[in-house]
């Protein structure tokens, strides 16, 4: 079995196998960031989850700075007879700007999207609690996706960066 690993780690290492988002030698996918608060209940989410996330990405050095901008849109969808939502999609667009912490080296900006749906029971203040939830839940994807986008961004720069 021993054997088998190995080999089979020798054969990855001669492909040239390297890590999607880190660069090569390890370290930092994106490095040390400072998220700046952003306004509302799923900024406050979205910043919280970017924060504990990100927080493995902290070597010490100087943080870049991330700025988000959240616009969130309520879409009701199944209606009833008497003209009241049954379900509704709730849409959080976060622009973001991330400035390095070092001058002469590229602004990155971009956008990242977060659609969940939610039933509306009956019961009086059931919609908020059902909207609050939906909002959490798109808050938290979006923090996913985003690490996950900077992170792809960052390593594409790195490539271009070295010529690779």
């Amino acid at each position: 079995m021993r054997v088998l690993i190995a080999s089979l780690t020798l054969l990855l290492a001669a492909c040239g196998f390297q890590p999607m988002y880190a660069p090569a030698g390890g370290g930092a996918a994106i490095g040390p960031v400072h998220v700046v608060e952003i306004e509302g209940k799923a900024g406050h989410v979205l910043k919280t989850e970017l924060d504990r996330m990100l927080a493995a990405e902290n070597n010490g050095a100087t943080p870049m700075q991330l700025e988000i901008t959240l616009a969130e849109e309520v879409i009701p969808l199944g209606i009833r007879r008497d003209e009241s939502a049954t379900r509704a999609e709730l849409r959080l667009v976060a622009n973001y700007v991330l400035t390095p912490a070092t001058p002469g080296q590229q602004v990155m900006r971009g956008s990242v999207t977060s659609v969940v749906t939610y039933d509306i029971p009956t019961a009086a203040f059931g919609e908020i609690a059902a909207q609050d939830d939906a909002r959490e839940r798109a808050a938290e994807t979006m923090a996913q996706r985003m690490r996950a986008e900077l992170a792809l961004r960052m390593a594409q720069a790195r490539s271009e960066h070295t010529g690779g």
